[in-house]
């Protein structure tokens, strides 16, 4: 069970997400075996406060940190933003433009108003530099370092912050970016310098021209709110290795993670994920499990197959290609303080604006005065007010109930009930809809799922989701208002590596592949010893992008570890054939795959976090945990429901709860509706079955 008392001057481990709205905390005292959790406001003039605000609520030194590891959302909001450094890039002589330029595919054909994203580097700040790589790293021309000091001068001109630099083919042979980095870094010493080599050795040149400018671009500030957070740390006392959260699930060093934070661009959103399949393995939850993750700005969605975390390596950030690893997580903007608001055209919509942390919905006193998705929680009766984050903020309804009505009830003719039952209808539309993109659009059934539902807000939105997809079972964790602080403690270190093979290695033997991921590992090894991880620590993973003749696009396809012999590599062409029939209903076993890319994920173990098997007692909730009740509305007909409301930290494995009712919990609202039946198992999770007729129900609409 999760105990509420803080440790004392001995050597915590501690998990920090910082979100849009609240920064969790995770605290973990091995000797007592208790964890604490904390949840303060979000300080988005300073992030790093909202960190060390809590670690003085929980009463924490920093000397008493064994080891500290959180997600970050600068890297993303910067980008989001375009708040990020003057970038200039240099390319090699004849590509200038093919940064702009692109691909000519068009994401969507009829959308006549298409217009592709604006580069992050304008033209002005792109330059050439005299040199041409062969396709298999052979020198064709000479690097002319006077081209390279011209073009640096014309950089300097213009006051860049950052310099990318992204030359041709040097994904097989880095020896002349390596060279440019070092006559800028000598000519500009103050500008940052970050080379395609050391990201992403993949072929592909607008994607890995795009991910080096975006990696440029966030790094002064990304770099910044480091160094801010290190002084803080240093300053109660922390003398240990800050790690920062990666994309692909997995923490770096601070240190790897200032030159590389295009690598933490779903920094917070990967540890929730990662903690759901983790959960979800001791459960031992038949069929796969979708996380849904909503917080106060944003709503995350992945889903989770086979306990397997979908990785992919082409994915786009605000329609900006990022070819580095990271999860196929879905994220809408709308959360708890998404702004309900009427459009132009007169008509009720939700989001993507939030009121954030400051200043937030107009219940928390902060000077918010738009309507949220919080306020209207609020006043349909779904937050318990006494047992909201108690001894840190109260909630106030008039403000809500003014909000609603100034906002939407009076322009649409409704009262602030109607409106708020209008809101939360239309979020939880939005929301499912994100998770239907990810299944039913995908040739999945959500009803063969579980809705691994956290975040602040998770919870209480997460059965009229279910309802609505007809998923039969809602699983709300232990901690599940810090769930991606937990997560990001459950991590270990992690590296990713790709070599591309394509023109070297075509079509090779179980011998050559081999000899390749041993030299890949090789280099994989030097990271994590760079890292501080000992030999017995480390463990790495294989796989490889694999395509048919004439293909663009690859499948990726694990690789046993150790030598690899011929039955080996057989039956990794098998499982490619396999696979390719399931994702494209044709395959050609016939035909060798050709290979494309070799990829390692080199991983370094950290003392891991155990969830302890907890006795099962009594089916009925004890008296202490029934702290209440309250009246609840849970659609436009505003017929009132009154329902118990117990405190999750009183119950006790085994418990059964029927809704309607309400569980407070330390950082998150579960709303059970009449329809469902929950119980906390033996790992402390809250197991909520939806009844049939609401899955029936959705199941006639699909």
């Amino acid at each position: 069970m999760v105990t509420q008392q803080a440790g004392s001057a001995r050597s915590l481990r501690v998990g920090v997400d910082i979100g849009g709205t609240f920064t969790d905390l995770v605290i973990v005292d091995d000797d007592e075996g208790s964890v604490r959790l904390e949840k303060t406001p979000t300080t988005p003039g300073q992030l790093s406060q909202g960190i060390l605000r809590g670690l003085d609520s929980a009463g924490i030194s920093g000397d008493a940190i064994g080891h500290l590891a959180h997600g970050t959302t600068v890297g993303i909001n910067t980008l989001l933003q375009r708040r990020g450094a003057r970038t200039g890039l240099l390319t090699t002589k004849g590509f200038r433009d093919a940064y702009e330029i692109g691909r000519g595919a068009r994401p969507d054909v009829y959308n006549l108003h298409f217009r592709k994203p604006q580069p992050l580097v304008p033209r002005e700040r792109r330059l050439e530099v005299d040199e041409r790589l062969a396709v298999d790293g052979q020198v064709v021309r000479p690097l002319d370092e006077a081209s390279v000091r011209s073009a640096m001068e014309v950089l300097r001109r213009y006051e860049v912050d950052t310099v990318a630099v992204c030359l041709i083919h040097a994904y097989v042979n880095p020896a002349h970016e390596r060279r440019v980095a070092e006559i800028v870094r000598e000519g500009l010493p103050d500008a940052f310098v970050c080379t395609s080599h050391e990201l992403v050795r993949e072929w592909r040149e607008y994607e890995r021209t795009s991910t080096t400018c975006v990696n440029a671009y966030i790094m002064p500030r990304t770099g910044e709110y480091i160094d801010d957070l290190i002084t803080g740390l240093e300053a109660q006392g922390y003398a240990n290795t800050l790690f920062v959260n990666q994309s692909a699930g997995g923490v770096m060093s601070a240190t790897t993670a200032k030159w590389k934070p295009v690598g933490t661009l779903m920094s917070g959103p990967s540890g929730g994920a990662a903690a759901a399949a983790h959960v979800a393995e001791l459960m031992d939850l038949p069929g796969g499990i979708i996380s849904f993750d909503m917080g106060g700005t944003s709503t995350d969605v992945a889903v989770i197959e086979g306990g397997t975390l979908p990785i992919t390596a082409d994915a786009k950030i605000d329609r900006i290609p990022v070819m580095v690893p990271m999860m196929a997580i879905e994220s809408i903007g709308a959360g708890g303080g998404s702004i309900g608001k009427v459009d132009e055209v007169g008509a009720l919509d939700v989001g993507p604006q939030s009121a954030g942390a400051e200043p937030g919905p107009a219940c928390y006193g902060g000077g918010g005065e738009l309507p949220t998705v919080t306020d209207a929680d609020l006043l349909l009766g779904r937050l318990p007010k006494e047992r909201f984050l108690p001894g840190q903020m109260s909630l106030d309804e008039d403000a809500a109930r003014k909000a609603l009505d100034q906002h939407v009830g009076e322009p649409l003719g409704l009262t602030p009930e109607e409106s708020a039952a209008g809101i939360v209808e239309l979020v939880n539309l939005k929301m499912a809809m994100a998770v239907r993109s990810l299944t039913v659009e995908r040739g999945l059934d959500p009803r063969d799922f579980s809705l691994f539902a956290f975040g602040g807000a998770g919870p209480m939105h997460a059965c009229a989701i279910a309802e609505e997809l007809g998923i039969p079972k809602v699983i709300v964790p232990l901690a599940a208002g810090q769930f991606s602080a937990l997560g990001i403690l459950m991590s270990d270190i992690r590296h990713d590596f790709v070599r591309t093979a394509a023109e070297r290695l075509r079509e090779p033997t179980a011998e050559e592949l081999s000899e390749e991921f041993g030299a890949v590992e090789g280099e994989a090894r030097g990271t994590l010893e760079r890292e501080g991880v000992a030999p017995g620590d480390m463990a790495f993973s294989r796989s490889v992008d694999l395509r048919y003749a004439g293909q663009e696009y690859t499948v990726n396809i694990p690789v046993p570890s150790g030598a690899l012999d011929h039955d080996g590599l057989v039956q990794v062409f098998e499982a490619f054939h396999s696979r390719h029939q399931q994702v494209y209903s044709h395959s050609s076993p016939e035909e060798q795959p050709e290979l494309v890319n070799l990829r390692v994920a080199a991983i370094g173990r950290l003392p891991s976090l155990k969830l302890q098997r907890l006795p099962i007692g009594s089916s009925e909730p004890g008296t202490a945990s029934v702290v209440g009740s309250q009246s609840i509305v849970f659609d436009r007909s505003e017929d009132v429901v009154e329902s118990p409301v117990y405190d999750r930290a009183s119950m006790e494995a085994g418990n059964v709860v029927k809704g309607p009712c309400i569980i407070a919990d330390m950082g998150s609202t579960t709303v059970v509706p009449p329809t469902a039946t929950g119980e906390l198992d033996e790992f402390g999770n809250l197991v909520i079955h939806v009844e049939e007729q609401a899955s029936q129900t959705a199941r006639s609409d699909q």
